[in-house]
């Protein structure tokens, strides 16, 4: 029987398949949670059977776990922080600059977002940080110097009193960051706005730009936790876009103080921090074998891989220097590793996995 034509096509309703009769209130709308219900139907001689599922309708009219709900976690808290904010090009040097300065002052490496996915730049960053301008000509009179003549004038003209006051020093010093990284051999860093949502760890002695999340802790097991499929799914989930290529942001607040973290034992810890370790260290080896790669180009080929895409010419040449298969094996022993941590063997997908960190997370915080 043909129930109704729909641009020239026979329409016809599966009855067999409706869903039960439901209450009022569960077909109500009230603009926040929503029901996407659909009646199996067949378009001449296609079958069409769709699935009813409850959650929060998203930006991107998506429907599942609530993950706005969750709350910041006491126990990630002031772990993890924006890199130094600068206001003045002129505290970045190149290590020929820097010779030419005073031999003690404090001037040390330097990365921002685009060293970590591309190629370092090599730069180094002046850090007047904790000494007066007083002070600094007295024991830096060359370094004061370049950064009165380089820096001083761009900060002149600011807006906020703040910044033109204390112009020898960055604009945002990031000082929770300074005392949370103190004693620390290495932290981990994630570039705030990027294609991969990659983890590594930097020397502690490396000065983080603004655009790179710098999370205070140097032990492996964690590295190995946010580098897995449950963290970047939860990262992906709990970002939000930004720039041409609508990449994923790392929004700490949203993305690392609410992840709940595992329940591990001394055994899955060491497992999974042994992985950690090698993923860190074989991405850290081939691209300072070979200068043409980047970790942005690693992790294409490694998508590439995953979704079972033809490799081109250029691939394939990543894929052999970068031996971008030990990449995949690494992260897929990881990602399983992760999961048993969790007790989540029944290999979730990306939804299940959103809905029970969602359920932990509120765990975690009525425990707090």
């Amino acid at each position: 029987e043909v129930d109704e034509v729909v641009g020239g096509a026979d329409v016809r309703r599966d009855r067999a398949r409706k869903p039960a009769r439901r209450d009022a209130r569960d077909d109500r709308l009230d603009g926040v949670r929503a029901l996407d219900v659909a009646v199996g139907v067949a378009v001449v001689g296609q079958e069409v059977e769709l699935a009813e599922r409850f959650g929060m309708i998203h930006a991107d009219l998506n429907i599942g776990a609530d993950v706005s709900s969750a709350q910041a976690l006491r126990a990630n808290q002031n772990l993890s922080n924006r890199g130094f904010q600068l206001f003045g090009a002129g505290f970045i040097v190149t290590p020929e600059e820097a010779a030419c300065l005073d031999a003690d002052a404090p001037i040390k490496a330097y990365r921002n977002g685009r060293d970590l996915t591309d190629r370092p730049r090599g730069v180094k960053l002046i850090d007047l940080y904790g000494l007066s301008a007083e002070e600094v000509r007295a024991r830096y009179p060359a370094t004061f110097q370049w950064v009165l003549e380089r820096v001083k004038p761009e900060r002149d003209h600011n807006n906020r009193t703040s910044y033109r006051d204390n112009w020898w020093t960055f604009g945002e010093p990031r000082k929770v960051l300074r005392k949370s990284i103190a004693g620390l051999p290495r932290y981990i860093a994630t570039v705030e706005t990027a294609k991969h949502r990659v983890f590594q760890f930097l020397d502690a002695s490396i000065a983080p730009d603004n655009m790179l999340i710098a999370i205070a802790i140097d032990d492996r097991y964690a590295l190995g936790v946010l580098s897995s499929r449950v963290h970047v799914t939860w990262a992906l989930a709990t970002g939000g876009r930004l720039g041409v290529g609508n990449d994923p942001r790392y929004n700490k607040s949203r993305c690392f103080e609410t992840f709940p973290f595992p329940a591990t034992n001394p055994a899955q810890q060491a497992r999974i921090g042994a992985l950690a370790e090698q993923l860190d260290a074989h991405r850290k080896r081939v691209l300072a074998e070979h200068a043409e790669l980047t970790l942005t180009s690693l992790y294409n080929v490694l998508e590439k891989l995953r979704h079972g895409e033809t490799l081109n010419a250029k691939d394939k040449l990543i894929h052999e220097r970068g031996l971008v298969a030990v990449l995949q094996s690494l992260h897929d022993e990881l990602d399983a590793a992760v999961l048993d941590a969790y007790g989540w063997n029944d290999r979730p997908d990306d939804a299940t996995l959103l809905e029970r960190l969602v359920a932990l997370n509120a765990e975690r915080s009525t425990e707090e």
